[in-house]
């Protein structure tokens, strides 16, 4: 099977590009049935050590630079869609899409879709302050008229050291019972279901959980799927 390649844009950070291409490998195996290496989608994973502009809005003007430049590089390839390992980076992502010969595909808006078709009405967000800042899930859900059901204030600060926790490797039961704690606070506030907003929260978040959690990167995952097997299917491969 020859299609053009899936391309993700990583290194904000890194270890959730990781998180995203074996998702994309399990759920081709799972879903669609891949077994031979030609079944598989190809796949390439630029890590882009952009600075660090989640928290630092100087670096934005840089971070936007670099991955302008690389996505011109990447039109020399032969490519179906570009994706953003990272929520907050979507951001520039209107920016990116505007400079750009190949179609982005918005992990925002593959969750908000996603919501939408299980009919909930209001969903709580755990996201880095910058994502829940410029409102890019509320943006995105008010489109279907979804409220956005947001952490305490005094949450985010925690919020934002958990995710800065496994950006470095340190993955521990306080964070994890911390972010039990907020779903709690969320679910009280009337969240229909939780979303999963940064895409270094599934590496810590319980897997188990009795409440509908939207995990963006396996949302992203199937939807970038949809788009290269469409409309094959492995009985045509």
């Amino acid at each position: 099977m020859k299609q053009a390649a899936i391309c993700i844009l990583d290194g904000m950070g890194p270890q959730a590009g990781g998180y995203l291409y074996n998702t994309l490998i399990q759920k081709a195996v799972r879903d669609y049935g891949a077994k031979n290496n030609d079944d598989f989608p190809e796949i390439i994973l630029h890590s882009i050590p952009v600075p660090d502009f989640i928290s630092a809005d100087r670096y934005r003007s840089d971070a936007l630079m670099m991955l302008k430049k690389r996505i011109k590089e990447t039109e020399k390839l032969n490519i179906s869609c570009l994706s953003i390992a990272c929520n907050t980076a979507h951001v520039l992502f209107d920016e990116l899409q505007r400079v750009s010969k190949i179609p982005l595909v918005s992990m925002i808006d593959a969750v908000a879709e996603r919501v939408n078709e299980d009919s909930r009405k209001a969903v709580g967000l755990l996201a880095t302050p910058s994502t829940i800042k410029y409102g890019l899930y509320q943006k995105a859900l008010s489109k279907y008229g979804i409220k956005t059901i947001l952490p305490l204030k005094k949450d985010l600060k925690i919020l934002e050291k958990i995710i800065r926790n496994i950006l470095s490797g340190k993955i521990n039961i306080e964070d994890k019972n911390m972010l039990n704690k907020m779903v709690e606070n969320l679910k009280r506030k009337g969240a229909e279901g939780i979303i999963l907003g940064c895409t270094e929260l599934p590496l810590l978040f319980p897997v188990k959980l009795d409440f509908p959690v939207y995990n963006s990167v396996e949302i992203l995952a199937n939807t970038l799927l949809q788009k290269y097997y469409k409309p094959h299917t492995m009985g045509e491969l």
